[in-house]
């Protein structure tokens, strides 16, 4: 196996974390309703909270291939209390974060790619000035949320999906003990 190398993610890596993301919503149809579909990650919009100045990500690569990326930006509003969508545009969250992504190629999964992105987004989260932390991943996505709880992460609240089509679980996590 290569190594992993892990390296700040720019705009020449949108088409590998699109990729991810396909791969990775492709890989929810196990345990999502019947009949569900993978959404079609939105370019655009990725790309424009990528370019922003707010957004850290950065991407696993081994050798040529990417084999994953981890991202984060403020964290805004509570989705679960606000109408469809109004919490992006809701002002920060003074010192949260949010991890947006983190996104591993399933033939790398329990391979330690996961884990190394994990440790150095929640790093860069601290280096960034960030006291907390949250994020959302769906409320039968088993494997996803043991990782995290093993990781220290609070399971908050379970709430509405919106347009992936399934309930969201919140998790938080406390930077200043770290």
């Amino acid at each position: 196996m290569p190594e992993t190398l892990i390296r700040a993610a720019t705009a020449d890596d949108l088409d590998a974390i699109l990729s991810h993301l396909r791969t990775g919503f492709a890989s929810y149809v196990e345990f999502t309703p019947p009949g569900w579909r993978p959404p079609e990650p939105r370019r655009e919009r990725t790309a424009e909270l990528l370019a922003r100045p707010t957004t850290w990500a950065a991407i696993a690569l081994e050798g040529d291939r990417s084999v994953g990326h981890v991202s984060f930006t403020p964290a805004r509003g509570r989705p679960f209390e606000e109408e469809p969508d109004a919490w992006r545009s809701a002002p920060p969250i003074p010192g949260r974060a949010h991890l947006w992504q983190l996104f591993v190629v399933p033939d790398r999964w329990g391979g330690g790619v996961a884990g190394r992105l994990h440790e150095v987004v929640i790093e860069a989260m601290v280096e960034r000035g960030y006291t907390d932390a949250r994020l959302y991943t769906p409320v039968a996505h088993a494997r996803a949320r043991r990782f995290y709880e093993r990781r220290g992460w609070t399971w908050r609240a379970d709430g509405p999906g919106g347009e992936m089509g399934f309930d969201l679980s919140e998790y938080t996590l406390e930077l200043s003990r770290r």
